[in-house]
C-alpha cells in the first residue's frame, strides 16, 4: 500500500502540473525524501504528464493507430523514471543522511537532462521551479535540504506533504509576477493549415502568407514578424522565389525582420530551421534536437532531420536584441535551453507546428515550458504556432 501511494502521488502531481500549473511539478522534487519508491512516483508523474502522446502519435502515424501511441506513452514513462532508481539505491543504504539525498538529487537531475535521456526528457519537474524566476531553483534546493533535515530529526514521513504544501504555496505567490512585455512592433502569426498535403500545398500556403506578411510590414511600426515552424515546407528555389518580394522589401526597410519556419535540405536529409529575412539577406537558424522517430531517424537517413546535441547554439540578433529561439520539440526539453542559459537572451522566440497534437495537452505543455524559461531569464516571449489536422488551401491572392 505504501508503494502504491508513491505511484498515486506521482500521477496526481503530473496531472495537475501539466500544462496548467507547472509550478506544482516541484512537488515531485520536494517529495523525493518522503516517497517510499521514487521510481514509482516518477513513473506515475511522467505517465500522467505525457498522456497526450497516445492520440498525438496515433495522428502522426495513422497506420499504427493507438497501439504505437500506447507503446510510446508507456515506454517514455518507464525510461524517464529510470534515473530515480539511483536515488532509491542510495537512500536504501543511507536513509537519514543528507549527503546521499543530495547525491541522489544531483544524479537524477544530471541523467534526466544530459544525453541520451535528455533527448526525450520532457516535463522535467525542475522547469516548474523556473516559474519563480532566477531564484526558483535555489529555493527548491534549500527547501529540499530543509525537508531532509526534518526527516532526520523527526524520523516520521507523515509531516512531509504538509511541509511541501507550504513551500509550494509560497512558490505560487512568487509566480504572480508577470512576464516582461514584448517589444513594440513584434508580431506572431498563428495559422490553422494543419498538415501540408501534396507537393503544391507549401507553395500555395507561401503565396497566402507572403501577402499577409507584406501587409504587416506595410505598417512602419512593425519590426519583427514570426511565423510557425515548417509552415512553408522545404526551402527550395521555388519557395525562395515566392518569398523574394519579402526579401526585396527588407532591402529597403532594414529595420524590419521576418522569421519563418522551413525545412532546409541538407544532404539526404534536412534541417528544421527558421529562415531569418533581414536587409535583403537570408540566414538559416538551425534547431538542435528534432523529434526522435518522426523527424530524426538515423537508421533511415533519407529525409531524416539533422540533430546536433552538443555545442553552443549560435547567437542571433533580431531588431537590435539578442534573441534565443526554440523550435517546436525543443520547447519541451531542458537540454537545448542549457546552451542559452550561460548567455541568456533578451527575448525568447518560439515556433511550433502542432497539427498532429490537436486535442492533446502537448501544445499547452509547450507554451507552459516556453514561458517558464522566459521567467527564469526574465525576458519577454513570443511564439507562432500552426494548428489543425487538415489543410484548407486558400486561394492565391491577387498581387
Amino acid at each position: 500500500m505504501k508503494w502504491f501511494r508513491s505511484l498515486l502521488a506521482g500521477i496526481l502531481i503530473g496531472a495537475v502540473a501539466w500544462p496548467h500549473a507547472p509550478v506544482l511539478a516541484i512537488m515531485l522534487i520536494l517529495m523525493l525524501p518522503v516517497f517510499r519508491s521514487r521510481y514509482l512516483a516518477a513513473f506515475g508523474y511522467y505517465m500522467s504528464a505525457s498522456v497526450g502522446l497516445i492520440s498525438g502519435t496515433a495522428t502522426f502515424f495513422p497506420h499504427a493507430g493507438f497501439v504505437l501511441g500506447m507503446v510510446f506513452w508507456m515506454a517514455s514513462a518507464v525510461v524517464l523514471a529510470l534515473p530515480y532508481l539511483a536515488y532509491d539505491g542510495l537512500i536504501r543504504r543511507f536513509p537519514a543522511q543528507i549527503g546521499p539525498h543530495l547525491a541522489g538529487l544531483v544524479t537524477v537531475t544530471a541523467i534526466s537532462i544530459l544525453p541520451p535521456l535528455g533527448v526525450i526528457g520532457w516535463t522535467n519537474p525542475w522547469v516548474g521551479s523556473f516559474e519563480a524566476g532566477p531564484a526558483g531553483p535555489v529555493l527548491v534546493i534549500e527547501a529540499f535540504i530543509g525537508i531532509v533535515l526534518l526527516l532526520r530529526v523527526f524520523g516520521s514521513r507523515t509531516w512531509g506533504p504538509r511541509v511541501v504544501a507550504g513551500v509550494v504555496t509560497g512558490f505560487i505567490v512568487l509566480c504572480q509576477v508577470p512576464l516582461p512585455a514584448m517589444p513594440a512592433g513584434w508580431i506572431a502569426i498563428n495559422t490553422h493549415h494543419g498538415l501540408l498535403k501534396g507537393p503544391m500545398s507549401p507553395i500555395i500556403i507561401s503565396f497566402h502568407l507572403r501577402a499577409v506578411v507584406l501587409q504587416k510590414l506595410s505598417d512602419p511600426h512593425t519590426h519583427v514578424v514570426v511565423l510557425p515552424e515548417s509552415i512553408v515546407g522545404y526551402w527550395l528555389p521555388g519557395t525562395a522565389a515566392v518569398w523574394r518580394p519579402v526579401i526585396q522589401w527588407t532591402t529597403t526597410h532594414p529595420q524590419q525582420t521576418v522569421l519563418l519556419g522551413a525545412l532546409v535540405p541538407e544532404g539526404r536529409g534536412y534541417a528544421d530551421a527558421l529562415v531569418k529575412i533581414h536587409a535583403g539577406h537570408i540566414r538559416i537558424l538551425h534547431d538542435r534536437i528534432p523529434v526522435p522517430f518522426s523527424m530524426w531517424h538515423p537508421w533511415n537517413p533519407i529525409e531524416s532531420a539533422r540533430m546536433t546535441v552538443f555545442g553552443r547554439r549560435e547567437a542571433v540578433h533580431v531588431d537590435g536584441r539578442k534573441a534565443g529561439y526554440l523550435i517546436c520539440y525543443e520547447q519541451l526539453l531542458t537540454l537545448p535551453e542549457l546552451s542559452l542559459t550561460f548567455s541568456p537572451p533578451e527575448v525568447l522566440i518560439g515556433a511550433a507546428n502542432d497539427w498532429w497534437a490537436k486535442g492533446t495537452n502537448i501544445p499547452e505543455i509547450q507554451r507552459a515550458s516556453l514561458r517558464a524559461w522566459a521567467r527564469l531569464w526574465g525576458v519577454p516571449v513570443i511564439d507562432a504556432v500552426n494548428y489543425g489536422y487538415t489543410t484548407t488551401v486558400p486561394a492565391i491572392p491577387h498581387q
